[in-house]
């Protein structure tokens, strides 16, 4: 497992950036989250600041946002393991979303409603996916399936093959 965020200024870099990507001006926590951006980006905020907390070992803050992530991700059913994305991660609408935590996600990934990033079966193999792709709409990424860079997963498709980086894969659909 790659750890992204291991100082602080990274940490304020990655949110920056993402808050950047919701169309917020200053990366901060959110306290009234009126708008479906400010939401996401509450949830989003949450999770850097985990990761942050777990890889720094800062045990308390860690436990405490914890705490505050299992009761976003009970109210918004928005499951995503720590330390999975690159920067620039961008959920797109409230909805359910599942990520395994063996999974690993390059930068500007945006992750519409409804999605999952799964290992399967009995295997504990998990999906790779390159920078700047997107996921749409009841999409599921499953098993040993990897995927290059500048990928758009159509609405509705299940992944389970591989479209590994290189000339044949990058920049292309996947349907199905």
């Amino acid at each position: 497992m790659k750890k992204y965020i291991t100082s602080k200024s990274r940490l304020k870099d990655f949110l920056k950036y993402e808050a950047k990507l919701y169309g917020i001006k200053k990366a901060h926590y959110p306290l009234i989250a009126i708008s479906e951006n400010k939401v996401l980006y509450r949830y989003n905020y949450i999770l850097r600041k985990r990761e942050y907390y777990t890889n720094c070992n800062k045990t308390i803050r860690k436990y405490i946002s914890r705490l505050i992530s299992i009761r976003m991700e009970r109210e918004h059913s928005i499951f995503l393991a720590i330390n999975v994305f690159d920067k620039g991660l961008k959920l797109v609408h409230i909805g359910p979303r599942l990520v395994n935590g063996g999974a690993t996600v390059g930068k500007n990934f945006t992750m519409h409603a409804n999605t999952y990033i799964v290992a399967g079966g009995v295997n504990d193999i998990a999906p790779r996916i390159g920078d700047n792709c997107i996921m749409g709409v009841g999409s599921i990424i499953l098993g040993k399936a990897e995927l290059g860079n500048n990928i758009a997963i159509g609405a509705g498709s299940v992944v389970n093959k591989q479209f590994p980086e290189g000339k044949k894969y990058d920049n292309c659909r996947v349907t199905g």
